[in-house]
């Protein structure tokens, strides 16, 4: 049969803000903070049963009926004498067909006269040099072709398309960067 549930809730709020839920590691006081875990289980095949999908992981705020709905942030803490933890996104592997996507995608506007949200990808600043963003498409097996790169604006229902910008920034002191567009050798 199936296996039972789990579920934790805070307490609602009548007219004032609901309970929040909490779940925090223990401090090392001399080492290492705990982890915290939050994953679903393998599916494995068992009897009879040949395929299954293992649970899927939800992050999400509630909607709201007057006024913004809630964040949601992922992100690791600051550092004092090291280096600050990465963030890494991942997408797992297939032995049959393709590998699955992994898709960012900025919320919608139904009102007047608004815009949709928007996505920035940016990288942050150093005392010396700012970080790099890199995008690129990684380099295929024996047989095959690389994925494709596409920029490209959507169309237009009645006014003007958006605009495609490459371009470096200015420089202080300095020389402005250089702007590269090369073909791969055959």
């Amino acid at each position: 049969g199936q296996g039972g549930d789990v579920s934790i809730a805070g307490g609602a709020g009548a007219k004032v803000t609901g309970g929040a839920v909490s779940i925090s590691s223990g401090a090392g006081t001399l080492s290492t903070s705990g982890a915290v875990s939050i994953v679903s289980a393998d599916a494995t095949a068992s009897g009879a049963a040949t395929t299954g999908v293992s649970g899927k992981l939800v992050f999400s705020s509630g909607t709201s009926k007057a006024g913004n709905s809630g964040a949601l942030l992922i992100g690791s803490g600051a550092a004092t004498g090291g280096k600050g933890g990465a963030v890494t996104v991942s997408v797992g592997s297939a032995d049959t067909g393709a590998g699955g996507d992994l898709t960012l995608h900025s919320g919608a506007s139904t009102a007047t006269t608004s815009v949709g949200g928007a996505v920035v990808l940016e990288s942050a600043t150093g005392t010396s040099d700012s970080g790099s963003v890199t995008v690129k498409s990684v380099n295929s097996g024996s047989g095959g072709s690389s994925g494709a790169l596409s920029f490209t604006t959507g169309t237009s229902g009645a006014g003007d398309t958006g605009a495609i910008t490459l371009g470096t920034g200015a420089a202080t002191g300095g020389k402005g960067g250089a702007v590269t567009v090369s073909v791969g050798s055959a």
